[in-house]
């Protein structure tokens, strides 16, 4: 495992968030990085059940619960402020059966869609980031494609590259 930089990048002036990242993958294939397939990730947020908070003013905890293409037979949760999970892709099952302590915050599903591209020894995500229905941002992700000292530093320089050249 190395080093990944994942950036948020801006929206192009006058453009929609789907044609910021049609102009970024034109330019990564100007640029010679090679088509590697697609990824999704998605988040689900969960809030502790009112019926396990002891005392009315005591705030609820928050679950995050991952998918990620990259890891298909995964599921990854994150408590707040707490440690983090790594379980089989069944893990959505029992959040079900654990609805009465833990319960889905529906409107709070944030996924990102994109496609893959090796640049040189680095891959290189580019996805857009959506909340429901409408698409909220862009994502780049650059991680080395091997774990030398030198590929690892020179990570985020490539990942500053790819954000100041496209």
């Amino acid at each position: 495992m190395g080093v990944t930089c994942v950036s948020q990048m801006p929206v192009a002036e006058g453009k929609s968030v789907q044609q910021t990242v049609e102009l970024l993958t034109r330019k990564l294939e100007l640029l010679g990085a090679e088509k590697q397939g697609t990824f999704c990730v998605d988040c689900e947020t969960y809030h502790t059940a009112a019926s396990t908070m002891g005392s009315q003013g005591q705030a609820g905890k928050l679950m995050y619960v991952m998918h990620n293409s990259e890891y298909p037979l995964s599921c990854f949760a994150l408590f707040e402020n707490g440690p983090c999970l790594i379980a089989d892709a069944n893990f959505d099952v029992l959040m079900v059966k654990l609805k009465g302590f833990f319960q889905n915050a529906k409107a709070n599903k944030i996924e990102t869609r994109g496609t893959r591209y090796q640049y040189c020894d680095f891959l290189v995500k580019v996805g857009t980031v959506t909340m429901g229905p409408s698409a909220r941002g862009i994502s780049v992700e650059v991680l080395p494609l091997h774990n030398s000292s030198s590929s690892v530093q020179r990570s985020g320089t490539v990942a500053a590259t790819i954000a100041a050249g496209l």
